[in-house]
């Protein structure tokens, strides 16, 4: 039986800096998990951000999208792995607005509740250069089967609550 696709936007937001080693494979996570969610059918809108910024909950009242994944790597995680967010402390300064952050100004200042996820691949060199260590290269390697695996155990919600379309125990990271 073929899963039934998300129907409304799925926004990939990839976080990080190409030129800080490790550090980019946020970024290239998320250009190849749009690609391959936006192959298999699923609307999709790639935003590439050195980090994140209050001035994109404007671009989510255009975009309006139903879910938020938010791409970026992490010393934290010895593999990828996929949470689901919810809305969470905003800080102080634009410096330091998290995912869950970000998700907070759009439901406070637009009402918006889209489903948010947070995607951690793994980094250990986040010094001046390019390049990626072998852990975060290998670890990009399962970007088609980390969507692939998401596509195939979300069903589309049509009840319009504002939750994931599946949750992480289900995706399987």
């Amino acid at each position: 039986m073929k899963p039934t696709l998300p129907t409304a936007l799925v926004w990939v937001i990839g976080i990080g800096n190409p030129l800080r080693r490790d550090d980019g494979a946020g970024w290239l996570l998320a250009q190849v998990l749009a690609a391959t969610l936006a192959e298999a059918g699923c609307p999709v809108h790639l935003t590439l951000q050195p980090q994140l910024l209050p001035e994109l909950a404007a671009e989510a009242v255009e975009l309006q999208p139903a879910q938020i994944l938010f791409v970026d790597a992490s010393t934290a995680v010895t593999s990828p792995q996929c949470t689901p967010l919810l809305p969470g402390t905003v800080a102080d300064s634009s410096h330091g607005l998290t995912p869950a952050g970000l998700l907070t100004l759009l439901q406070r200042l637009y009402a918006l509740q889209p489903a948010g996820w947070l995607l951690q691949t793994p980094g250990q060199e986040f010094g001046h250069g390019e390049g990626l260590s072998e852990n975060a290269r290998q670890a990009l390697q399962a970007a088609p089967a980390l969507a692939a695996r998401w596509l195939a155990t979300c069903q589309a919600k049509t009840d319009h609550t504002p939750r994931p379309i599946c949750e992480a125990s289900e995706i399987g990271l």
